[in-house]
């Protein structure tokens, strides 16, 4: 768990698994927020952020292969509570164009997380756990 999601959270837990399911929550709270940064707004971290996500869907269908493999390298570099991601592109319906991603991590305690993520055209991402695997 990550020290800000830490002090914030209630002190109140309900067992290891209680800790399980706030870890996971954080991963997913966190890699919602460093999918949404762009890269170069920190001067001192230059490969923090996705590049500009307007760039990728000029260049579908074939960029979405490209967003996937820079999603996981993002997670794998600064989230360190995951130790190994799976980053899958979704087919794309024509009706919505919506890029998405399936994500599946392995966090370092041993536990599996898998993730939806959608890109609206604004660039937003918006990161959704799916499911909850104790393994």
């Amino acid at each position: 768990m990550a020290l800000f999601d830490f002090l914030t959270q209630p002190v109140i837990r309900n067992g290891h698994q209680g800790f399980e399911t706030d870890e996971q929550a954080s991963v997913c709270k966190h890699l919602n927020e460093l999918l949404n940064a762009r890269r170069g707004v920190l001067k001192h971290l230059t490969d923090y952020g996705l590049p500009d996500v307007e760039d990728i869907y000029e260049g579908l269908p074939y960029s979405q292969h490209t967003l996937a493999f820079e999603v996981k390298k993002l997670i794998e570099k600064y989230e360190p509570r995951v130790r190994y991601a799976n980053v899958t592109p979704v087919e794309i319906k024509e009706d919505n164009c919506v890029i998405r991603l399936d994500i599946q991590a392995f966090l370092t305690s041993g536990q599996s997380i898998k993730l939806n993520t959608r890109f609206e055209s604004g660039g937003k991402a918006d990161v959704i756990q799916h499911a909850k695997n104790n393994n």
